[in-house]
């Protein structure tokens, strides 16, 4: 029973290895009218439309995001949305077929009305979001914050705030108010490759981290 215990899990691991060479592999990506920083990696399945996105940022599987501006040092999982046009709730119909939207809808148009496009929605930076999360256009999400799986989030967020739920709501903050001024006043995600290098083997310790880049800042180190 037991090698019968392992030998499953290991064939449940090469299917999951499987399936994400596959989805690799045979789709693709849509980026159009974007500004991706080369350090940055979009997964395949993603379409991202008039964004503008920083550094070494992993953006997962299947997002969607639109009109969005996103930091540095990210980690969005799969599924994500953000941003997007709101439909038009004050019209008789929320229907695309009474609107100027190209490649939305049936191919016939009763009508063309023009539809505001979404508001821009802010991303800070070291930012995670879980897997199928989706956030309002318009909505800011401040520098280290967490998104709990499945969250709607309809409000700003504030910085380092955990938050999870629909709609989304703070459980708790990663520091407390001291360490969150400092990290945020540090701006460490603005540092280059080579200072970062002088700093990462503090990354488990908010306190050493944040005095050693002010080090660095003031070249002692």
């Amino acid at each position: 029973m037991h090698i019968q215990g392992n030998t499953t899990k290991i064939v449940m691991k090469l299917s999951y290895i499987y399936a994400k060479v596959v989805k690799k592999i045979l789709r693709g990506k849509a980026v159009c009218s974007s500004q991706i920083d080369a350090t940055t990696k979009v997964n395949s399945g993603c379409s991202i439309t008039n964004c503008t996105i920083g550094r070494y940022n992993n953006i997962g599987y299947d997002n969607e995001i639109c009109n969005t501006e996103i930091g540095s040092f990210c980690s969005f999982s799969d599924h994500v949305f953000i941003g997007g046009d709101e439909h038009p709730l004050e019209w008789v119909s929320t229907s695309p077929v009474f609107e100027n939207v190209k490649h939305s809808g049936p191919s016939r148009k009763f009508a063309s009305f023009d539809v505001l496009a979404g508001k821009r929605t802010f991303i800070g930076n070291d930012v995670w979001i879980a897997h199928n999360v989706s956030i309002k256009a318009g909505v800011t999400v401040g520098t280290g914050v967490a998104i709990g799986t499945g969250a709607v989030v309809t409000k700003d967020v504030p910085p380092y705030a955990v938050v999870a739920g629909c709609p989304a709501k703070v459980i708790k903050y990663r520091f407390d108010e001291t360490t969150i001024a400092a990290l945020l006043d540090s701006r460490w995600w603005e540092l280059t490759d080579e200072q970062l290098d002088k700093v990462a083997q503090y990354i488990q310790e908010p306190d050493k981290f944040v005095e050693m880049v002010k080090r660095l800042k003031n070249n002692e180190i």
